[in-house]
């Protein structure tokens, strides 16, 4: 891709020539009420020592000059199409393999581009046999990446600029889309009119008061949202927003011993999930920050309660409810399942589906009621019909599951263990 030779070595040219960021101590994740949306306030400085500053604002405002002297609308020759963005690979092939059947289930017939790190996560039987059943493809970031070390987090900005996409609904391998996109995110406001959809995350933000300085605004806008963001799906107009892209893309390459501290100061989940919106602030662009609040799933394990999934929430819905359609109540688009991945090999092998008092099989998501009340649907049961079928079908395929003894078994017994008689 000519775009990626330019910018690559843009992004070397770039590089920050500076000690790498340290803190004195990592941000306190302090939750949000789902239902507060007041404004963000400055938090306090974290940063071991502030050397680092001036050096990443010249190499920050160095970038910056290249976007602005950038033509406008060059997505327009370089993407098209509308399509979904996954990282996969490894352990995340299985959970990624879920959502594309659940992408399929909601009528939805975007293809899909799945990423992988490099040859070594790239899998033959999957990628040319079984993925392009399901109208998905992979694609190697190796291919186009090469003299940059880029892994877990910096992977995912990346994926989104090299797909061939110009609309993009990126997923996280672990997050389940609930909802069709081409009719509920990618033909509705929010999206039509900002081309940036971002969800946010259970935590007050965190980011640094220097991050500020070194992207040259004097101080924090007014108008930020309080929480912090959660980029486990995030939906992007590419011809709207390449430059924020790009720029997301460069505080992803530098994440590591820059952004990334600068942007969350250790908290939880740090790594890529501010870069986003920060992109957008910085170069003044349009989008929209989901304001229903995200909530958890979880299950009951005998001696305590363990969250198990997010659900993120329709951004139309969202937009309807804060923009004079006060009785709209915002649907499921999203459902984050983090802790645990639904990977049937991992399920059967590491416990969680058991609980710890008596052994006795899980519902990992709530009860039937409740889930019935959120979703309309049993949907754990739901997926679980195709951790089953695909565990199944799959079973000697994925590398990842070669050596999980039974694995078609096991999926079965809890299977009739906890939905047979649903």
């Amino acid at each position: 891709m000519r775009l990626w030779a330019v910018w690559a070595e843009v992004y070397k040219s770039t590089r920050p020539d500076a000690a790498k960021i340290e803190l004195m101590f990592n941000a306190a994740n302090l939750p949000i009420s789902a239902d507060d949306n007041s404004p963000r306030t400055q938090h306090r400085e974290q940063l071991q020592g502030l050397d680092s500053i001036s050096q990443l604002q010249v190499a920050h405002s160095k970038f910056v000059s290249h976007l602005q002297a950038w033509p406008e609308h060059l997505a327009d020759r370089v993407f098209n199409g509308t399509g979904v963005v996954i990282v996969g690979g490894g352990e995340y092939f299985g959970p990624a393999i879920i959502g594309i059947h659940m992408l399929r289930r909601s009528g939805s017939n975007l293809p899909v581009e799945v990423f992988v790190t490099d040859a070594s996560e790239y899998e033959e039987k999957l990628c040319k046999d079984y993925l392009p059943k399901l109208g998905a493809s992979c694609s190697m970031l190796s291919d186009f990446i090469q003299g940059f070390k880029v892994t877990h987090y910096q992977l995912k900005s990346l994926a989104m600029l090299l797909s061939s996409f110009e609309h993009v609904l990126y997923l996280d391998s672990d997050s389940i889309p609930l909802l069709k996109p081409e009719s509920e995110l990618f033909a509705t406001e929010p999206y039509a009119s900002t081309g940036l959809v971002i969800w946010p995350d259970f935590w007050i933000s965190t980011e640094s008061p220097s991050f500020y300085k070194v992207v040259g605004l004097d101080k924090m806008p007014p108008d930020l949202a309080k929480s912090s963001s959660e980029a486990g799906q995030l939906l992007i107009n590419k011809s709207k927003h390449l430059k924020t892209l790009l720029l997301a893309t460069y505080y992803n390459i530098y994440g590591p011993n820059y952004y990334y501290p600068l942007l969350s100061q250790g908290a939880l989940g740090q790594g890529d999930k501010e870069t986003f919106m920060a992109a957008a602030m910085v170069l003044n662009t349009s989008y929209y920050r989901v304001k229903t609040g995200v909530e958890s799933v979880g299950r009951n394990t005998g001696d305590e309660v363990k969250g198990s999934g997010m659900i993120q929430f329709s951004p139309s819905d969202d937009f309807q409810k804060h923009n004079g359609n006060t009785n709209t109540k915002p649907r499921a688009a999203f459902i984050h399942a983090n802790t645990p991945k639904m990977n049937a090999g991992h399920l059967v092998d590491e416990g969680d589906l058991l609980s710890s008092i008596d052994s006795k099989p899980l519902r990992l998501w709530g009860p039937r009621e409740e889930q019935m009340r959120m979703f309309g649907v049993d949907l754990e049961k739901a997926v679980w019909e195709l951790i089953v079928q695909t565990g199944c079908e799959l079973a000697d395929v994925i590398r990842e599951w070669s050596d999980r003894e039974d694995l078609c078994r096991r999926l079965n017994k809890h299977w009739d263990g906890v939905f047979k008689e649903d």
